[in-house]
């Protein structure tokens, strides 16, 4: 048992550090949806978990519980009861080994390691099953971009890590991690919102080795966290989707305004964004930059660019606005 151990921690090891993992903000990834694709590899990869496992599962129902728009309310033979709240409409999540500011690293972690591969397969076709878009990892390209678009932004780019998450459109970051304690594998998930990276609900799992294979004991161990996890952070998500559309919006003031223009600038987006939009929040605003969320009604906004431009109509007359960089839920505006 000893010498698995040892191996299991070598390849565990790289499972360690901090979050996120997301597609070039500015290029972002093609329209076409490959949800279907991701559900495909999600129920393949169930499906060979039960089995390995030795649960009985059917094939059909990860895609019968994601299509049916409702959670299940049973108790599973593990005993956790999961939530039955529902979603208003499907909540992105973007699932990614927690590796730090270096993004393509998280696509290396998951060609190259075998565990983690497993983890993230785990996680996504449960998380599948649930009603969640699950965003493909591998799928995405240029990741080392979005670094530096967050470091153009703040002048740090663990400041804005989660902005990477917005790019690629998602509502929830889940990341994981593992480790070998003893005799035991420790697995750690993390739940945060990608519009704001607050911490939303995290959970470790601690399961002794009886002599498994490693790939089993990663399977059991990551099943019962992201159950877990996902109870705890699914009613938080049903209410935010309550209040509309979520789109975080970083505007600089760039050109040569007088201290007074400036401040008719932020009073007129202050006011005027109030009105037109379900609900507006100030991260911070100083004299020079605008840290916004939105949320909109989805029905009148059906993406980004329609949302920038009424910041373009309202400062109409007063400044240009231009725009830096647009993606799925992230606007990054200029005001001249």
């Amino acid at each position: 048992m000893k010498k698995n151990m040892i191996q299991l921690k070598g390849l565990m090891g790289v499972l360690a550090g901090a979050c996120l993992l997301a597609a070039c903000a500015s290029n972002p990834p093609a329209k076409e949806d490959n949800t279907d694709e991701i559900r495909a590899r999600a129920d393949a990869a169930q499906r060979e978990i039960s089995r390995e496992t030795g649960e009985v599962v059917a094939d059909d129902a990860p895609a019968a519980a994601a299509s049916s728009g409702t959670a299940a309310s049973a108790a599973e033979d593990d005993g956790i009861i999961v939530s039955t709240v529902n979603f208003k409409t499907r909540p992105t999540v973007l699932v990614a080994p927690a590796m730090g500011a270096k993004m393509a690293g998280s696509i290396d972690v998951i060609r190259r390691n075998p565990l983690a591969k497993t983890a993230m397969e785990v996680i996504n076709a449960y998380l599948t099953s649930r009603d969640y878009t699950v965003i493909g990892l591998e799928s995405q390209s240029q990741l080392d971009e979005v670094v530096q678009l967050q470091s153009d932004i703040a002048g740090n780019s663990e400041d804005l890590a989660y902005v990477a998450g917005l790019s690629v459109g998602a509502d929830i970051n889940i990341t994981y991690a593992g480790s070998i304690q003893e005799d035991y594998i420790v697995i750690d998930l993390n739940a945060s919102e990608a519009s704001t990276a607050n911490l939303l609900a995290s959970e470790s799992i601690r399961l002794k080795d009886n002599g498994e294979s490693q790939r089993v004991l990663v399977q059991k161990a990551i099943q019962l966290a992201i159950k877990k996890l996902e109870n705890k952070v699914r009613g938080r998500l049903a209410e935010e989707q309550e209040k509309g559309a979520l789109y975080k919006v970083v505007a600089h003031l760039t050109g040569d305004f007088t201290d007074d223009q400036a401040e008719e600038i932020s009073n007129m987006v202050s006011i005027k964004m109030r009105k037109k939009f379900n609900k507006m929040q100030v991260i911070s605003m100083s004299r020079n930059t605008y840290d916004l969320l939105i949320y909109v009604d989805p029905n009148k906004y059906e993406d980004a660019q329609m949302v920038y431009g009424e910041f373009v109509e309202s400062l109409e007359g007063l400044a240009k606005v231009r725009k830096q960089n647009i993606t799925k839920k992230l606007i990054i505006l200029e005001i001249q």
